[in-house]
């Protein structure tokens, strides 16, 4: 498939918000919520660091990209050398007349992800996951004129292309594909190599299920998948559309070894539910997590596990005993002492979750949710876990007492170990197509902005303490983190300045009797 000097038939690349050398999860989620107010050198070579190549081919790579080298791997038709995961420094080098199809990927392309808008509202300057992904198109798409290969843009902000209609052609993408690549992916890209016609868009249905191979190669920040995903259907979450499928051990301890092997001894759990794996139902089943774990902790020179995400209502059905030895079985050669789990609630109104994201709640309902918050919150506090919370500003039918309430939860729970991000509702285009709105700045009332300045006035805290405390636990050096604790400071600076700005603008535009418009509008008070 290759020509004799055996140049990739086929590259796959992630943006360079993804392709960057982290060395813990906050690393990653930290930089890719920055714009280009932060200057090039700075995110570049201290927030976001190139990883190191071996003759074009990345040491390590985002997981699902990954997923996909592995899954071409095993069709009949491609051999390891036709099939390379590369970086976006490195990519020019391996493009040519040889190369048949580009694959790219990125989480947030176009800047449309619900949590990177909230930072972008605050922030001048364009998010660096769109800045890099379109710069990068465009070289993709110079070299595509000249040798004539297809691009397939896919991960988990491909559904951003549909939802604009026209750009994905501009920046000369072939393909958008959407969904876990097992499920039709390797099909897609047999008929493109056999020269077939390259359909605009195409979808995976379900999870890939046992189609899943093990990974080739080192995944970015040791990312380990224990589940794909959620099967809630929270309806503005891609991936809580699909049932959750759990891997089978085998497949995790060899992606593990897979790491291990590369040098990478600090791993992620990648979940949308870390306490539901094993389980069918929307109960934990904590026999099969432990067991999990256990041989997890068989497998040598591991240093730090860190958690993705985890859902409320799994947490709180478990025991606090349990969860403790949990969190045991979680603590390797590095010992943290904010070994935190994200959690959404969302807001404190249940039945105002409900009209969104009904399934988070289940098994129980809508006036039991601000309870089982509260105890979930206690339980892994007791268990020596940290939350990490999010709230959702503007979710369809708020009122104003739903945001007082949730600001006095707020309050509450982070008075214990627990810190809480407020996003902006960010609808999916199916949501916006049925009449749903975004949130914006301009949106915000007074109310929206006391509880978003109380959640981050309590994150100015607390955060720097969690990550320092992390990026010791990943093995990085005092430098960084002292470089990274001053930059924290200076935005904390910004941030309160920002307040204070949007402060006046909410007064001043109560002054002039004019109240927020969910599409972000001023109108007077009182119209409908």
């Amino acid at each position: 498939m290759s020509d004799p000097e055996r140049r990739p038939a086929v590259v796959l690349v992630a943006d360079r918000t993804l392709a960057a050398d982290y060395q813990i999860l906050f690393e990653g989620m930290f930089a890719t919520m920055q714009t280009t107010h932060v200057p090039r050198p700075l995110m570049a070579g201290l927030l976001a660091p190139r990883v190191k190549t071996d003759a074009g081919r990345a040491r390590t790579a985002p997981v699902g990209l990954r997923r996909v080298e592995s899954a071409l791997a095993a069709h009949a038709s491609l051999s390891a050398d036709d099939v390379v995961c590369t970086t976006p420094e490195a990519l020019p080098k391996l493009l040519g007349p040889w190369t048949r199809i580009v694959g790219v990927s990125s989480s947030d392309p176009l800047g449309a992800g619900m949590s990177n808008t909230t930072t972008a509202a605050f922030w001048s300057g364009e998010l660096y996951s769109r800045h890099w992904t379109l710069a990068m198109l465009e070289r993709i798409r110079r070299a595509k004129r000249q040798h004539g290969f297809r691009v397939v843009f896919g991960g988990a902000g491909a559904w951003q292309w549909n939802a604009r209609p026209g750009q994905a052609e501009r920046y000369g993408i072939d393909t958008v594909f959407e969904g876990y690549f097992e499920d039709g992916g390797p099909q897609l890209f047999a008929d493109l190599l056999d020269g077939a016609d390259a359909p605009a868009r195409a979808a995976a249905g379900g999870t890939g299920g046992e189609a899943i191979r093990p990974i080739l190669g080192a995944s970015q920040l040791g990312v380990v998948e224990l589940s794909r995903g959620c099967g809630r259907g929270c309806s503005f979450c891609t991936i809580a559309r699909h049932k959750m499928h759990h891997l089978p051990p085998e497949t995790i301890l060899a992606d593990l070894q897979t790491n291990v092997a590369a040098g990478v001894r600090n791993v992620v759990n990648g979940s949308e539910d870390f306490f539901r794996y094993g389980s069918n139902t929307v109960r934990p089943n904590f026999e099969a997590l432990r067991s999990l774990l256990e041989q997890m902790r068989r497998v040598g020179e591991l240093g730090f596990m860190q958690i993705d995400h985890a859902n409320v209502s799994s947490a709180v059905q478990l025991g606090v005993e349990e969860l403790r030895e949990i969190r045991r079985l979680l603590t390797w050669q590095k010992r943290s002492d904010y070994l935190w789990v994200n959690m959404g609630l969302e807001s404190a109104n249940g039945h105002l979750v409900a009209r969104s994201a009904r399934g988070k709640m289940a098994p129980f309902g809508p006036d039991e949710w601000e309870p089982v918050v509260r105890e979930a919150a206690d339980k892994m506090g007791r268990a020596g876990f940290f939350c990490v919370f999010s709230v959702i500003l503007g979710l369809p039918g708020e009122t104003p007492e739903d945001v007082e309430r949730t600001l006095r939860l707020v309050e509450d729970l982070t008075a214990g170990p627990a810190v809480v991000f407020p996003v902006f509702y960010e609808p999916l285009p199916e949501e916006v197509a049925a009449g749903a709105e975004r949130f914006s700045v301009q949106s915000m009332t007074e109310a929206h902005l006391r509880l978003f300045a109380a959640c981050y006035e309590v994150n100015f805290r607390k955060v720097p303490a969690l990550y320092w405390d992390n990026q010791r636990a990943g093995g990085v050096g005092w430098l960084k983190r002292i470089l990274v604790q001053a930059l924290g400071r200076a935005e904390v600076i910004s941030w309160r300045r920002t307040f204070r700005r949007i402060g006046r603008r909410i007064a001043d535009r109560h002054a002039s009797g004019r109240q927020a418009d969910p599409r972000g509008r001023a109108r007077p008070a009182g119209s409908a």
